[in-house]
């Protein structure tokens, strides 16, 4: 008996990505030159391992084929030897018909645990419980993906030792058990229950502190809405300031960041600046109060808690297409340049951004023009409408690229029929309507919401100067209109100058926009515009850093209303009321007054089947105004 047909077989389903994920590009290329000089033999072959000579080296594949291959040459890792014996045996087959990942289902507990060890094992049972990023994808092999890490796993044949990572991992083990558990999961088979470990106890100091944070987080909203959100005071912006050094200490990094918001919004109001908003501070306060209350509820869950940054995972080689940068800023002061991507293997958009905080010089305009971020690039500037692909990429599962200094770039610009080619358009509004994730406290990528967009027809760019934004409806081709939206400051101003300068631009032209959904019906944020006709280095438009338009007063004319179709009235009527009484402030009215009317709105909403609003209001009028604003929040979410 031998094991040639099943390591014939195995060989025969590598492909130049599975070397090159084992190995290199360049050795692969090395491995096929010697095979133009040297005839290699099989020499010896068992019921374990077959032998193949190659030259004066030795190469002996058993079942999992190249991932367990040895060579007699010093290299110790997978030499071009073992690749090119195995091109050679795999040009041979005559193997039959496999289905690709059937020796992965049979795969029991105790075979993964005999593999790995217990503790890998139940590491990787625990990661696949909670897991919801993971793709497989079969062709003359099988490719499992995970997204946190960024890795992604070709099967060829021989089982869990034959799992060959794109990039290099630490402790791979794990995540070599934990693909095969997701691809079993995937494919209906009942895994072994999680066996769960009794918690750590955490430190009770960290606990009180923690306690005492959320407590005083929910006096303070409190407090601003009883004073009213449009009678701030410095001191209120500095309690504000103050609790979130408070709360990052304590390491609620996301409520760290939503009261960092908040203290932007107030100092935007106490300046008088055009960007102040205090229905948005509302909806900043009402999101922290249900976050507190979170905590407080399911206790200090990751998802609520947050982390200090993003962690930066190995991703290997990533193939992206840049499609714009944006400049902005922060009402917390952060200013930064962000460069959005489209990922041609994930299929989704990444970032990468470069920021500093208030009071660092920085220019984020001027640092589109300059080095960076990754060697071989000359700037961010030539990623635009360019094909970049990278080496030794590091990114974050929600996908921001890191800038490290390892990382290489090469870049290539496209044409706009390429470009075309490569983007996801969306000739229909229809599936912006999609609902976003249930709560409003779940988290999405701040990639996640760029789209690519391909109008029928665009309407006249109009600046609405009650509004301070730029306002520029676009047609899908069912006659939908979409409203783009580019809201007016200094970082802005180039591209709205931009947009009012262009003719119409032709049908078939491609929006990149920034997509936001609101209780009217989606908008979008216009990026950058891609002419499908244009040559190389002229097909991509970057509104924010085009040729330079003078930057007149907008004009006076308000673009015309453009509707969806809203919400219940009543709950409208609710959302609005309650803004009038946090505008004000709570302690302005009498608690009874203000009880029994929220009670009655509550009821009403209640009659036409809104039943989770309350009716027996125990909480003082601060919280209960701030409570029924999040529950309304919520249900406008859920319902649009």
């Amino acid at each position: 008996m031998t094991v040639l047909p099943e390591v014939v077989t195995v060989l025969s389903r590598y492909d130049d990505d599975a070397w090159s994920a084992l190995s290199s590009r360049g050795l692969l290329r090395r491995a096929r030159k010697d095979l133009e000089r040297v005839t290699p033999a099989i020499v010896a072959e068992g019921p374990e391992v077959v032998t193949i000579a190659l030259g004066a080296e030795m190469v002996g594949f058993a079942a999992a084929g190249p991932a367990t291959a040895t060579c007699t040459c010093p290299s110790g890792t997978v030499c071009q030897h073992i690749i090119a014996a195995g091109l050679w045996l795999g040009a041979s087959a005559t193997a039959e018909e496999v289905t690709v990942g059937a020796d992965l289902l049979p795969l029991t507990p105790e075979d993964l645990r005999a593999f790995a060890g217990a503790a890998v094992y139940r590491w990787a049972r625990e990661y696949v419980e909670n897991l919801d990023g993971f793709r497989a994808e079969s062709g003359q092999h099988l490719v499992l993906s995970l997204t946190t890490p960024r890795v992604s796993f070709h099967s060829m044949g021989g089982g869990i030792a034959g799992l060959v990572p794109d990039v290099k991992l630490p402790n791979a083990d794990r995540y070599q058990v934990a693909v095969v558990l997701a691809y079993q999961r995937a494919n209906g088979v009942e895994l072994e229950p999680v066996r769960r470990r009794a918690p750590d106890v955490p430190n009770s100091g960290a606990v009180g502190r923690r306690t005492a944070v959320r407590a005083a987080v929910e006096q303070l909203v409190g407090d601003t809405v009883g004073l009213g959100v449009a009678h701030l005071s410095e001191s209120l912006r500095q309690r504000y300031e103050t609790l979130t050094v408070s709360a990052q200490g304590a390491e609620y990094y996301r409520l760290a960041g939503m009261l960092r918001g908040a203290t932007g919004q107030i100092g935007w109001a106490l300046a008088r600046s055009a960007q102040a908003d205090e229905e948005r501070l509302l909806e900043q306060l009402a999101t922290t109060y249900g976050l507190v209350t979170a905590l407080a509820s399911v206790g200090d869950v990751p998802r609520l808690v947050g982390s200090a940054r993003g962690r930066f995972d190995l991703a290997g080689r990533q193939e992206l297409i840049g499609v714009g940068a944006v400049p902005w800023r922060t009402a917390s002061g952060y200013a930064g340049l962000t460069v959005v991507l489209w990922s041609v293997d994930a299929r989704e958009f990444v970032t990468w951004t470069d920021s500093r905080p208030a009071g660092v010089s920085f220019d984020p305009r001027g640092r589109y023009s300059m080095p960076g971020p990754w060697s071989g690039l000359g700037s961010p500037a030539e990623a635009t409408g360019a094909r970049v692909r990278l080496t030794n990429a590091r990114i974050t599962a929600n996908g921001r690229l890191s800038g490290v200094d390892s990382t290489h770039a090469m870049s290539e610009d496209l044409s706009g029929a390429e470009l075309a080619a490569a983007l996801p358009a969306l000739t229909s509004w229809s599936s912006l309507e999609t609902p976003q994730p249930a709560s409003l406290l779940s988290q999405d990528g701040p990639a996640r919401p760029w789209i690519v967009l391909a109008p029928a027809s665009f309407g006249a760019a109009q600046f609405n100067e009650a509004q301070q934004r730029l306002e520029w409806p676009v047609t899908d081709t069912g006659g939908r209109v979409l409203p783009l939206h580019m809201p007016y400051s200094n970082e802005s101003r180039q591209a709205v100058a931009r947009i009012e300068s262009l003719a119409p631009p032709a049908p078939g032209t491609f929006v990149i926009a920034r997509l936001t959904r609101t209780p009217e019906g989606p908008t979008a944020e216009p990026l950058s515009l891609i002419d499908p006709t244009a040559p190389p280095g002229d097909a991509t438009d970057n509104l924010h850093f085009g040729p330079s338009q003078p930057l007149r007063p907008p004009p006076t004319t308000a673009a015309p209303a453009v509707a969806a179709a809203p919400p219940p009235r009543p709950l409208l009527d609710l959302r609005h009321w309650l803004i009038r009484q946090a505008e004000r402030g709570t302690g302005a009215h009498s608690a009874g007054a203000f009880t029994a009317e929220l009670t009655r709105r509550h009821q009403a909403l209640r009659a036409i089947g809104f039943t989770a609003y309350p009716t027996e209001l125990t909480s003082p009028p601060a919280t209960a105004l701030l409570q029924s604003f999040y529950l309304t929040m919520q249900l406008t979410h859920l319902l649009t």
